[in-house]
């Protein structure tokens, strides 16, 4: 969805679906809708789509019933963000503001608000801010659940070296609050990136205008500093939905969480591959049996990074453990002509 055609402002309206065992796109023509470029865009825990804003401007949040092929507005408030990141299932936050390319160039903000889609009546609600004002920014979701942002400047330029924000932040989704961590060496503007590493590190890297940023930075969160990490030494490589399975650990009595986090896929700050889940487990034995996740809307099939974490805070580097569904049913009610959809039995 969103995208643009023939032209830079010739918006592509009409979202398309893909399917992969026939290996063909169908139109949701009935949804058809303008939206910025760059969305962010998340699957809710009962299917629907919900768009929390955009790269490229702000305009209303908005769900999309892809049975119906109806979108229904959430909040009418248009509220900025320079990137956002689903922290937990259905619990959206964003901060700073979008970097408005068609636009004058303008201040960025430090400004952050979260959303919750599990209330009755979700709206958008102010928090803390940033202690920087930032666009061109990414968050990057950690195994703790906390929330990392890095890089970007001051204006919405993407190419001001002068305002650069070198300090990384982190935000924590219980008291709802950023704390200035340690600066980057490096600016990372437009096009720059983050990625969490499987031993809980995060990758900073590239970034352009004016200067092509051809180096990469690596940064080690505090939960890295308060001891000796927790180890797993066998699990299953994949998991169906609704399962149990065994996870083998020496630290099983010292185990506080455990944690599945998606791989991330970023551009324009936009990351909506990224997602975190807090598991449900027991102590068993010499480990622990872990309960995956119930279906597909909490966590898209694919592989994950399995982090157990103990009661320090300190993460497993993590094995991938890949969810995959059981027996498919094929369910072509409510769809385009020509569509299947796959329900997961």
């Amino acid at each position: 969805m969103s995208g643009t055609t023939t032209c830079e402002t010739c918006i592509a309206d009409i979202p398309e679906i893909y399917d992969p065992v026939n290996n063909t796109w169908a139109q949701l023509s009935r949804a058809q809708l303008s939206l910025p470029m760059y969305p962010y865009n998340f699957i809710l825990p009962d299917g629907r789509l919900l768009y929390a804003g955009g790269e490229a401007a702000g305009i209303p949040t908005r769900i999309l019933d892809f049975q119906t092929q109806t979108w229904t507005t959430v909040d009418l408030a248009v509220l900025e963000g320079g990137t956002a990141a689903m922290y937990l299932p259905g619990r959206v936050m964003k901060s700073g503001v979008a970097p408005h390319k068609a636009g004058p160039i303008i201040p960025a903000s430090p400004t952050t608000y979260v959303l919750d889609m599990t209330q009755p009546a979700p709206a958008w609600r102010e928090t803390a801010p940033m202690a920087f004002a930032r666009a061109h920014h990414n968050l990057t979701l950690l195994p703790d659940g906390t929330v990392l942002a890095t890089g970007g400047e001051g204006t919405t330029a993407g190419s001001n070296l002068a305002g650069a924000v070198y300090e990384t932040e982190l935000w924590s989704p219980v008291t709802e609050s950023w704390t200035t961590m340690a600066p980057m060496q490096v600016p990372r503007l437009y096009h720059s990136t983050a990625l969490l590493l499987p031993d809980g590190r995060v990758l900073v890297a590239g970034g352009t205008n004016p200067i092509k940023q051809l180096s990469a930075e690596i940064y080690s969160p505090p939960y890295l500093f308060r001891g000796p990490r927790p180890t797993t030494t066998s699990l299953p490589s994949v998991v169906q939905y609704g399962a149990t399975f065994f996870v083998e650990t020496l630290d099983a009595s010292s185990i506080a969480s455990v944690t599945l986090v998606r791989p991330g896929v970023v551009t324009h700050t936009v990351n909506m591959n990224q997602r975190f889940l807090s598991l449900t487990f027991q102590h068993a034995g010499s480990g622990l049996d872990v309960q995956a996740p119930a279906s597909p809307n909490l966590a898209p099939p694919g592989d994950y990074m399995l982090f157990v974490v103990d009661t320090n805070g300190v993460p497993s580097i993590a094995p991938f453990v890949r969810l995959e569904a059981g027996q498919l049913a094929i369910d072509t009610v409510g769809l385009p002509d020509g569509m299947v959809g796959a329900a997961y039995d």
